[in-house]
């Protein structure tokens, strides 16, 4: 066996033996949006036909939404989503949108979401350290003359205790990170009232 090999190995049953995601191997997770438990009707949402449009702004699109950490800090083997984020993001958008009582077929009055963050980062600590996402994007809203009556630019983030620098604390932080925001959004009387004024005329 080669010492490279050899190593690989070694590492890997370290890994397997302390019960931690071993930091050189690439993981994948599925990050689930849970949808709104109970909320209340948009008055007037019924007659209003939304189509949630998303675009990219990161600097470096990609499926990539972390990295793990090794014992000293460093980042090492990358964690990715088992979808690409937009349409995670688009549908996130569109279950709070439906839940509010939004026409979400045909729909005619253009709700732009544009994401600017969707980040991880691992921090070690002496005994253990913390796990913290971040996501913001810019909302447009325009009408049926492509005025903007609307914009705004919404974030939200999740930290919280990490013993395990892998796939499942990442998980957990943008399953809350994503949510906070989409919902920030959602409860903006203003938010609502531009969709309302959009759809004049259409």
């Amino acid at each position: 066996m080669d010492t490279g090999m050899f190593l690989r190995r070694t590492g890997a049953g370290i890994c397997m033996a302390m019960g931690l995601g071993c930091a050189f191997t690439t993981e994948t997770i599925h990050i689930a949006y849970p949808g709104p438990v109970s909320v209340e009707k948009v008055k007037g949402a019924e007659s209003i036909k939304v189509k949630v449009e998303v675009k990219d702004l990161r600097p470096n699109p990609t499926r990539e939404v972390a990295k793990k950490i090794n014992a000293f800090g460093a980042e090492t083997a990358p964690i990715f989503n088992d979808e690409d984020v937009l349409p995670l993001l688009k549908r996130a958008v569109e279950t709070e949108l439906r839940a509010r009582g939004y026409d979400l077929e045909g729909g005619k009055v253009p709700l732009q979401i544009e994401l600017l963050t969707f980040l991880h980062r691992y921090n070690s600590g002496f005994f253990s350290g913390d796990s913290l996402a971040e996501v913001s994007f810019l909302v447009r809203i325009r009408d049926a003359q492509g005025r903007e009556v609307y914009t705004d630019t919404v974030m939200d983030s999740f930290k919280h205790a990490a013993g395990v620098f892998g796939g499942g604390n990442v998980k957990q932080a943008y399953e809350q990170a994503l949510p906070g925001a989409v919902r920030k959004l959602m409860g903006k009387a203003e938010f609502h009232a531009a969709l309302a004024k959009a759809a004049e005329g259409v």
